[in-house]
């Protein structure tokens, strides 16, 4: 999360603590500028390692947020995640998936490798990790020429 935008712009706003992950240690070191120190300061941990790297203690979040990524980790690593994300959650907590999505089939991008998945391989990987869509929302204005947003709440 590039300069901690997500965690100022939205997290901050409904949590007392956010916690970091990315695999880039000057984009970790950038959120105090950014977030500036008030916000900073209800910033928990920081993590700079990749998600199918991050193992958080069990009842640990009440709500963890996977924006822009899951289109650069491979299916089974996604599912090993979310395994792991749901184990950490306190009860009555959920994750959110927020990422591209398109409506059918799936494209691997030949320069960097990444896969953008259709809804339902989407839905099928969420119930391989035990996890339930509880609601799913699509991003409104966004560019036509782009690929969809979508949110997924899961528990």
């Amino acid at each position: 999360e590039y300069g901690g935008r997500v965690s100022a712009g939205l997290l901050l706003h409904v949590a007392s603590t956010v916690d970091m992950v990315d695999t880039c240690r000057e984009h970790l070191e950038s959120a105090r500028e950014y977030m500036g120190e008030d916000l900073f300061a209800r910033v928990g941990e920081q993590f700079c390692c990749g998600l199918e790297d991050f193992h958080p203690p069990a009842d640990r979040y009440d709500l963890i947020w996977i924006q822009w990524v899951i289109i650069y980790i491979a299916d089974y690593d996604f599912v090993q995640l979310l395994r792991r994300m749901r184990e950490s959650l306190r009860s009555g907590g959920y994750i959110v998936i927020k990422d591209n999505v398109l409506e059918r089939g799936s494209v691997v991008d030949p320069r960097d490798g990444s896969i953008t998945r259709c809804g339902s391989m989407l839905r099928e990987m969420f119930r391989q990790a035990g996890l339930t869509v509880v609601r799913k929302e699509t991003q409104r204005h966004f560019p036509g020429h782009l690929y969809p947003v979508k949110m997924y709440a899961l528990r």
